[in-house]
């Protein structure tokens, strides 16, 4: 009987260690750093903007927000179907009749050729660290030459990642802007574009990087 009643003093204590640890844990307010966090991350979205326009390779259309452009969608042949796209990797932004008036002048300056640079804010702060470097890379081609994917792969010291290179442009998120349709194969080749060949063809023509 002692025994029994020593072994279940020791139970009891226990429990009552348990308990006090799990009120304990109940009383600790939430992490304000992880509340500063979740709000960051709920504002980043909050607050990015969606626009569509017209210009004269199709309808254009910008995810944008106080730190600047975030995405650009390439020219689809309807305005619902730009708005969709912009829609799908943007869903909780807010859908703005006009842009900025600087984001639609220097855009559609420069598919009216009368723009070879451009002076807008971009937003780099979803891009990891290899796809920027690569972008950073192809945004100093100027305007009117062209680079190969082995270029770009060396420019950023990583002169055998010339394939990790072409998967990084395919997804550019600011097309145009960050050239990467300046960016060829070691062929001269095309390669590939995220908007199409006919489109990265164009794009060049109008630069006066091809004939």
């Amino acid at each position: 009987m002692k025994l029994q009643r020593i072994q279940l003093d020791i139970e009891q204590s226990v429990l009552a260690q348990t308990l006090n640890r799990m009120k304990a844990r109940e009383s600790i307010p939430a992490s304000p750093r992880r509340a500063l966090i979740r709000a960051q991350l709920i504002e980043k979205v909050d607050e990015m903007k969606l626009s569509v326009f017209a210009t004269r390779i199709g309808w254009l259309g910008v995810a944008y927000s106080e730190r600047g452009i975030a995405a650009i969608k390439l020219p689809r042949h309807s305005r619902a179907q730009t708005l969709a796209d912009l829609q799908s990797d943007f869903p909780r932004g807010v859908l703005v009749k006009e842009p900025p008036p600087a984001i639609a002048r220097e855009l559609i300056e420069y598919v009216e050729g009368r723009r070879n640079r451009f002076d807008l804010k971009l937003d780099w702060s979803s891009i990891k660290p290899f796809q920027r470097a690569v972008l950073q890379a192809a945004h100093k081609i100027p305007f009117g030459e062209t680079r190969t994917y082995g270029w770009v792969a060396r420019a950023i010291g990583k002169s055998q990642a010339s394939r990790a290179v072409g998967r990084a442009l395919a997804t550019n998120p600011i097309p145009i802007i960050l050239p990467c349709h300046r960016v060829l194969a070691s062929d001269g080749g095309l390669h590939g574009y995220a908007g199409g060949l006919s489109l990265k063809k164009k794009l060049l023509q109008l630069e006066g990087a091809l004939a």
